[in-house]
């Protein structure tokens, strides 16, 4: 007869938990590290707003700016009686006058009876202007629009058609400002901004870091006077303790007063 083997008792393994597998078990580096990661959401946070913000600002200023431009454009311009554009406009801006610069203006006959073209003297070539099918007038009869510039830029059009004098003689009239050079000048607020939280987020993560290590000295002290009381170079914790520790320390002494009641017994 085959013998049948004693079922042996499984042994028990002490699993550590899956988290505990890939999260350091110091006190220190966890709050170090959710301190850290808390700082740079925050100081992300902040760049998207402060940069969001600075673009909101930067656009209604270019776009109020244009439209100054426009309604200066207007008030300089008008038609003589036999229906020749006239006005030397001055919008008060030397980037008006700098070849390809990206700002330029121009009025162009609208209706019947108008003859003639301006343009500022940045403006070399012609930039031709949508449909109005593709991009209406508004009830005031204005629009905007983005187009290409001369050299490849991007610009932004602020466009009106105004009536010159009593016939019902109109012109069209056209301020176009550089948008890729705004779009520059945020771009360089953005990397300077980012730079400068970059370095306060290294400073801020830094000090940090150095508090709480100070933050759980008491700590050491405390594991260092019971390696103390285990050796036998002492009887109890002695020392003071932050408010927060006090406690442990008069528990861990009470134990060891009991401990010592219960050996002389």
């Amino acid at each position: 007869m085959s013998r049948r083997r004693k079922a042996e008792p499984l042994k028990q393994t002490a699993r550590t938990p899956l988290s505990m597998r890939f999260w350091p078990r110091s006190l220190a580096f966890r709050v170090i590290a959710f301190s850290t990661v808390w700082a740079i959401l925050t100081l992300i946070v902040i760049f998207t707003l402060i940069t969001t913000l600075y673009r909101q600002a930067s656009e209604r200023g270019f776009d109020s700016l244009l439209s100054a431009h426009l309604f200066n454009l207007i008030g300089s311009v008008g038609v003589s009686e036999g229906g020749s554009l006239t006005g030397a406009p001055d919008l008060g801006d030397l980037r008006f006058s700098e070849p390809n610069s990206g700002w330029y203006w121009s009025v162009e006959p609208a209706s019947e009876g108008v003859r003639g073209e301006l343009h500022s003297s940045s403006m070399t070539k012609a930039i031709l202007s949508p449909s109005v099918a593709e991009v209406p007038f508004n009830a005031s009869f204005q629009r905007s629009y983005a187009t290409e510039g001369i050299d490849g830029e991007e610009l932004e059009v602020f466009e009106s058609e105004f009536v010159l004098d009593a016939k019902n003689r109109a012109a069209r009239f056209r301020v176009m400002g550089n948008q890729t050079e705004l779009e520059q000048e945020i771009g360089a607020f953005q990397r300077r901004l980012l730079t400068y939280l970059s370095l306060f987020g290294v400073g801020m993560i830094a000090i940090n870091a150095i508090a709480i290590l100070l933050g759980l000295q008491p700590l050491r002290r405390v594991r260092n006077a019971l390696a103390m009381v285990r050796e036998g170079t002492a009887q109890r914790l002695d020392g003071r303790f932050p408010a927060e520790i006090e406690p442990l320390a008069n528990e861990t002494n009470a134990l060891i007063e009991n401990n010592k009641r219960i050996v002389e017994r």
